[in-house]
């Protein structure tokens, strides 16, 4: 692959003659056939191509028996959930990509993820065919019948050596939900984007319960009765309306690449690197889908929690923001990095493989990441426990800007290897090298009072550094449908457009109404680690022979800590505070307060939360120690009306920070935006990193 750097450094001499600006335009041109299953990108002049798919017309296929026809433009399949031609997954298995060789786990403890970015193939067990006699490039994944006395099948394991075993064909062969047919019997064979069975359902939950119907089963991205239909919203921006989503990629119209189509020029300097320190401008790479991409999870319909979707909503609204985005690299003060986070980690996995496996090639494609070691760069971390694990990963990883749900960072020294030194012990062992932290944590056992004990890997999980404050942002979820549809938002607030501006205010409400005095309902479990024992106290608080048990002389009738309920939306709207704990990680209950005008109670120790910098917690939330959790009732007993009042008024004022939706005029991008570019001025400050001769050197680059 030729490198970004060198396509910017060609031709400079000509270049600076026709422009004595400090920047100029400098579009490129790709192969003729580019723009017929590819995009091309006119600051690189290589043809952009959807995942599966190479070359200067995006007609070389990487993975050839992962398709189910030999047409060019099809895209590959490499799931479970029906069997694959055996070279399908041995073809994956030996790509550099897909588990690199580069990757290392040296975060706080043991990884549970295996260094592969395809689930499938961790699976020791898969069953899979291949026909005798055919070359391997020349191998389908097309659904044969079962029968077929071309065919052999086989169980396979890839990782972390390709194995193979013969097996007897199956004479009939379930699916997760159906029954296996051949890809032929279904009609236009899926158009190759799906896999043919009886029985079961789709993805909208429509059953199919005919033994003798043949219907398509479509993979992810895809729908309609031939799975014909491409989904425009599993693209940013819908494609802008100038391309068509393919597996969540979008093939745009000629001019256009880039995320959502949105690019249209390329640009070079006669300056080398000069950020704007007024503007703070954001740049947005477009990294190859053979890096990164939005996958399908193992041919299933890429389902999502809407709550860790923060890095779509953010991503969807920055590339159409033109006050801050630029397409000039040169002039960029911070350069945010697409990761599609959640499909490498989904919601409990750590993002250190994909951070790494990112960084990597940032390193090597293009120069702005060396000028500053990483330090304006900017990359989501979306799972429970966002950026924890990266505590101990090399420099270059903890360099970038995250942008986090989770907060937590415990007051002790930021680790990482250079800082550690060993005790022998086999608990350090297990935990990868942290005796120079065991030793100065509380002792396992009894900590607070009215809390279960503490054991010592909850102690251990407690100090994990998430966030280093002074760089990273802590961004709000978005929030699921219930809180946010029109019956629910519209029974708290009235939204009004005053001058063609949109003003939002609490509807009057009578006082009574708001008959709850505290609210919680949520999961718990009996691990310290969740929630910091925060959940556990309360339940033995409020539970049977606790102090407020609800059959005993103190019962508060008027104060509710339960489990998940149905309707905790409507005893939101009732509640006068609602409390806001930690979950695994970052919890959701501050921004469902928020949207139903619910004043939160943040228990969380160590813990910075969303946009804890730009919005004025103080005049909308209340906050407490765990310490201060046997007196809680006390606590909220003595709030006055007025106080109250005023709380509420700040909920009015601030709640559309926390949200992302911008139907009802959501500021969580806004506010998150801003947050960014205080690090970028934290940056210049010197406030986080030595200075670095690398940015010196590598500023002055000249075309």
């Amino acid at each position: 692959m030729i490198k970004f750097v060198v396509l910017l450094i060609v031709g400079a001499v000509v270049a600076r003659a026709q422009a004595p600006g400090a920047f100029y335009e400098d579009t490129k041109t790709c192969d003729s056939g580019c723009t017929t299953y590819g995009n091309c990108n006119g600051e690189t002049g290589q043809c952009d191509c959807p995942f599966g798919l190479a070359g200067p017309t995006c007609t070389e296929k990487l993975f050839p028996a992962c398709h189910s026809s030999h047409d060019d433009g099809t895209l590959p399949h490499y799931g479970d959930w029906y069997p694959k031609n055996c070279f399908c997954y041995k073809q994956l298995a030996v790509h550099p990509y897909s588990c690199p060789s580069y990757l290392k786990y040296e975060g706080l403890g043991h990884s549970t993820q295996q260094p592969c970015f395809y689930d499938t193939l961790l699976n020791s067990n898969l069953l899979c065919y291949r026909y005798k006699d055919v070359p391997e490039n020349q191998q389908l994944s097309d659904s044969p019948e079962l029968n077929d006395s071309t065919v052999e099948w086989l169980h396979v394991r890839s990782y972390p050596v390709f194995h193979e075993t013969p097996t007897m064909a199956p004479t009939t062969l379930n699916t997760q939900d159906g029954i296996y047919r051949p890809l032929k019997e279904c009609p236009d064979k899926c158009s190759n984007r799906g896999w043919c069975q009886s029985r079961g359902g789709n993805h909208l939950m429509e059953p199919h319960d005919d033994p003798e119907e043949r219907w398509c089963k479509c993979h992810s991205f895809f729908q309609g009765r031939t799975c014909e239909i491409s989904e425009p919203i599993h693209c940013y921006r819908n494609c802008s309306g100038v391309g068509t989503c393919l597996n969540g990629w979008c093939h745009c119209q000629p001019g256009y690449w880039g995320h959502g189509c949105t690019r249209t020029k390329a640009y070079s300097s006669n300056v080398g690197w000069r950020p704007n320190h007024a503007a703070i401008k954001i740049y947005v790479y477009d990294l190859p889908s053979i890096i990164i991409h939005r996958r399908e999870f193992n041919d299933q319909w890429s389902y999502i929690d809407l709550m860790y979707n923060a890095e779509l909503e953010f991503t969807e609204q920055l590339l159409g923001d033109w006050s801050v985005r630029t397409e000039n690299p040169w002039e960029a003060a911070l350069f945010y990095v697409p990761t599609f986070t959640y499909w490498y980690t989904g919601n409990i996995g750590h993002p250190t493989f994909i951070i790494q496996h990112v960084v990597h090639h940032l390193q090597h494609l293009a120069p702005f990441f060396n000028m500053t070691g990483g330090r304006n760069h900017i990359m989501w971390a979306t799972n429970d426990r966002g950026a924890c694990k990266l505590q101990m990963s090399q420099l270059e990883m903890q360099h970038p800007i995250k942008l986090v749900h989770f907060g937590q960072s415990p007051r002790h020294a930021y680790l990482h290897k250079g800082h550690v030194k060993g005790t022998g012990t086999a608990l350090e062992t297990y935990m990868g090298g942290m005796g120079s932290l065991l030793e100065p944590l509380p002792l396992p056992g009894h900590r607070f009072q009215g809390f279960p004990e503490f054991n010592a890997l909850d102690l251990l999980e407690e100090h994990e550094i998430c966030v280093r404050a002074e760089k990273d942002v802590v961004a709000p979820n978005v929030l699921h449908n219930a809180w946010v549809e029109p019956a629910a938002y519209s029974k708290v607030w009235e939204t009004r457009f005053v001058n063609g501006e949109r003003v939002v205010t609490r509807k009057p409400e009578d006082p009574a109404n708001r008959d709850i005095m505290m609210f919680f309902g949520g999961y718990t479990k009996p691990i310290m680690t969740y929630s910091q024992g925060v959940r556990q106290a309360l339940n033995l608080l409020f539970g049977p022979a606790g102090k407020y048990d609800p059959a005993g002389p103190n019962a508060r009738k008027d104060i509710i800590v339960t489990g998940p309920i149905p309707d905790a939306v409507y005893m939101m709207h009732r509640s006068k505070f609602c409390l806001a704990p930690m979950g695994a990680g970052w919890g959701i209950r501050l921004t469902e307060a928020m949207v139903t005008g619910c004043v939160p109670v943040i228990i969380q120790d160590h813990v910075y939360q969303p946009l804890w910098d730009v919005v004025p917690f103080e005049e909308f939330s209340l906050r407490f120690s765990r310490t201060d959790v046997t007196d809680l009732v006390e606590h909220l007993d003595d709030v006055t009306p007025a106080q109250l009042a005023m709380l509420q008024a700040g909920v009015e004022k601030h709640h559309r920070a926390f949200m992302w939706d911008t139907h009802y005029g959501g500021l969580a991008y806004n506010f998150t935006l801003t947050a960014l570019k205080r690090r970028a001025i934290s940056l210049w400050s010197g406030n986080y990193h030595r200075r670095s001769d690398r940015r010196h050197k590598l500023r002055s680059v000249r075309r």
